[in-house]
């Protein structure tokens, strides 16, 4: 059934794609350019050109388009199994009523599906962020050969979000981890290096070049600003920076938008928004609780990488697609950390009530 479902969305991506005439994906199968006057590694490089560099021979062997949307789709398709599979493992010693509809929304969620399905970046990093996470919630061998594969596709094809979940991770094991002052020491003098390298990068890629605020700030307005012109285009240099937070992460809601697909995602959003006030209700009746207990590694970066996707993310975009785009990376991971605590401090409550 998932993957019928999943291959259901694989096609509405593609017909999309057809009917437009031009997008990203046309780029990566190269055909808004002339591919032929290209050899193979004039696209060996960082971002979008290692895109095509991967699907280069596919394109050479005369696969058609929806040849790769089909390629990209499995991707997408064994990414999700995975993660639900990460999630079951996660929640298998839970016994809790709200697994079912947790396991229930994260099978159907078109969001999840409909980014996963396209010939893009987005199919990879997802199956990479999978990895990284499944690696580091079962501490598995940091060596495998999926884990520095996940490492490099993050590093190669977007830099930006190797950042965002180094640091992520980095911050968590410095506030959380189980470790000695020189262990800690240790990994942060080695994650920090990884991200100055990974910031030289995206200094290079985006042509800032150099470590210039003025530069950086320039640069983020003016990508904003090349949103104007879209139809969802949502004006963030007027809003508050929490209300930049809120448009980013629950916008839009089903009654700013009039199209089956914008209240599909509007739907989405209003419940990421119930399960987000959700989990502050859970902060607050159960605080005592969640300071007694150990908080895991994974559980407290996912919380983190969501919370460092929206800090950076407000100032860079300004368009309701690219914001559902972008919740590819993060919300999943913070759905499953919200519903996992919530079932573990549900579980213990019912556990002493039945003592007493």
């Amino acid at each position: 059934m998932l993957f019928v479902w999943h291959f259901v969305f694989v096609f509405l991506a593609w017909q999309e794609r057809v009917a437009r005439g031009h997008s990203d994906a046309h780029h990566y199968w190269g055909l808004d350019f002339d591919i032929t006057t290209k050899h193979w590694f004039d696209f060996f490089s960082f971002g979008t050109d290692f895109v095509v560099w991967l699907n280069y021979p596919f394109i050479q062997l005369g696969l058609s388009f929806l040849g790769g949307f089909l390629l990209y789709g499995l991707m997408g398709y064994i990414a999700i199994w995975l993660f639900l599979k990460w999630t079951y493992h996660l929640l298998n010693q839970c016994s809790f009523k709200g697994k079912s509809f947790l396991f229930l929304f994260l099978f159907i969620w078109p969001n999840l599906h409909y980014w996963t399905a396209v010939l893009g970046k987005e199919p990879l990093i997802f199956w990479s962020l999978v990895q990284v996470f499944g690696v580091i919630s079962f501490q598995k061998k940091y060596t495998s050969i999926s884990f520095v594969m996940a490492c490099l596709l993050l590093i190669i094809i977007r830099p930006h979000v190797a950042i965002l979940v180094t640091g992520a991770f980095g911050v968590s094991f410095l506030l959380f981890g189980k470790a000695t002052f020189f262990s800690k020491l240790k990994w942060s003098t080695f994650g920090l290096s990884i991200a100055v390298a990974l910031g030289y990068m995206v200094l290079q890629l985006s042509h800032i070049r150099r470590l210039d605020w003025d530069r950086i700030v320039r640069f983020n307005r003016g990508s904003v600003l090349s949103f104007e012109r879209s139809n969802s285009y949502v004006p963030m240099e007027d809003y508050s920076f929490f209300y930049k937070l809120f448009s980013f992460y629950f916008r839009p809601l089903p009654l700013e938008v009039n199209t089956l697909k914008g209240w599909i995602v509007g739907l989405e959003n209003l419940l990421l928004l119930f399960l987000v006030l959700f989990f502050g209700y859970l902060i607050i009746r159960f605080w005592r609780e969640i300071q007694k207990k150990a908080v895991p590694l994974w559980w407290s970066s996912a919380l983190l990488f969501g919370l460092f996707s929206g800090c950076v993310y407000v100032f860079r975009y300004a368009n309701f697609g690219i914001f559902m785009r972008t919740k590819l990376m993060y919300a999943p991971f913070m759905v499953v950390a919200i519903f996992w605590l919530g079932i573990k401090l549900f579980s213990s409550a019912t556990r002493e009530n039945q003592k007493a």
